[in-house]
């Protein structure tokens, strides 16, 4: 591989571990994109929510989820 070549995967490596690892909501082309890399990973963590959109239950928290709720409720 060239210089050029590393350079590149090394920017989809990363963000490949950045939408693994922190977007709790991928669009379908990110979702697609996952799949690409690592296709067991991505099973295991997402979950169709709608059309086009997956839930990352590697980072979606459902004590913060409620947490979130409770303090809209609250008006905090």
């Amino acid at each position: 591989m060239t210089q050029e070549e590393l350079y590149h995967a090394e920017q989809e490596w990363n963000e490949y571990q950045r939408l693994i690892n922190t977007v709790e909501v991928l669009t379908q082309e990110e979702y697609d994109f996952c799949n690409s890399w690592d296709s067991e990973e991505t099973w295991k963590y997402m979950n169709k929510i709608s059309e086009g959109r997956w839930l990352n239950i590697n980072v979606y928290s459902e004590a913060e989820h409620h947490d979130r709720i409770l303090r809209m409720e609250c008006g905090i």
